[in-house]
């Protein structure tokens, strides 16, 4: 924002920059407002007046772009994602195979752990090392997939970051395939309810065509998500409204589970142009919103 009005002192502010909130001092960033004065380590108040004297240049200066492609290459998390999965199952004429998280298949290594088996307990696992006995739980602790967070944890993490963030957030709140109507509906009332500018869900099993192998046929997920105390001890101190407190508490306190914790995945042999990268035709996955190709980097949310 600084930087914005210092540019609109030789190219002038945005249009219709008069006709907001600005000139009254008023700035859209929450966490100005909402958190006391002593825990802000910036001058927002110096800003605000350089604001109201020379304008600013940009209606919303700050955001969290869906950085897909980019963390391929580094072999990174997207944005303010977790990993969406630490090992992806590919396959192919000559078989199966395994695409797993660079860092974590060398945490394998180091502690003579790394197997194809062991591989395929993951990837059968939503990609993800919770409740696998032969992974220690130090290594569990730290290797965390947006699978083991819950969905109302992913947004409470977002809304600290959009409370200094002043434009949406790209973020997928990516649920299991057991998820109701009323997660859903649930997840879309606390996220307005937390300030949240945007969101996008995504449900395993819910596009028309599984592009991403998570699971086989009959994998086994072994590991069950429930929100945080401090999410809970959130909405009951934070939420004013009855009816949506209500509304989020039934859908957090319908635990659902199959007593077998089996979860069983349709897989579609046939394939079409929708399910293979444009580029290399190689298999496409949906991750952080996006399908993407994990061979050459393709992002169906890149334009241009």
């Amino acid at each position: 924002m600084e930087e914005s009005v210092a540019i609109a002192t030789t190219r002038g502010e945005f249009p219709l920059c008069s006709k907001t909130e600005y000139p009254e001092g008023k700035i859209p960033v929450s966490g100005y407002y909402e958190k006391p004065k002593e825990e802000q380590y910036y001058d927002w108040d110096a800003l605000i007046e350089k604001i109201q004297k020379y304008g600013i240049r940009n209606v919303l200066t700050t955001t969290v772009a869906p950085t897909g492609t980019l963390s391929m290459l580094a072999d990174c998390s997207n944005g303010m994602e977790p990993n969406f999965a630490l090992v992806f199952e590919k396959r192919v004429t000559v078989g199966r195979f395994f695409y797993t998280n660079k860092i974590f298949e060398q945490v394998l290594k180091e502690n003579n752990l790394y197997s194809e088996e062991l591989l395929a307990k993951v990837a059968d696992n939503y990609g993800s090392v919770k409740g696998i006995p032969e992974i220690p739980d130090w290594i569990q602790n730290i290797f965390v997939t947006a699978m083991d967070i819950h969905w109302s944890d992913h947004l409470l993490a977002q809304a600290v970051w959009q409370d200094w963030i002043s434009n949406a957030i790209a973020k997928t709140i990516n649920m299991p395939n057991d998820v109701s109507v009323d997660d859903v509906k649930a997840s879309y009332l606390l996220a307005h309810e937390m300030g949240l500018k945007g969101i996008t869900v995504y449900r395993d099993g819910s596009r028309h065509k599984q592009v991403l192998h998570m699971t086989s046929e009959d994998s086994e997920k072994r590991f069950e998500v429930k929100p945080s105390d401090y999410l809970t001890s959130y909405i009951s101190n934070n939420i004013k409204n009855e009816y949506i407190k209500s509304q989020i508490h039934n859908a957090l306190s319908a635990i659902k589970l199959e007593d077998s914790h089996k979860i069983t995945q349709t897989v579609i042999e046939q394939e079409d142009e929708e399910t293979l990268c444009p580029v290399c035709k190689n298999k496409l996955i949906f991750a952080e919103g996006c399908n993407i190709c994990i061979d050459c980097g393709y992002s169906g949310c890149t334009s241009g």
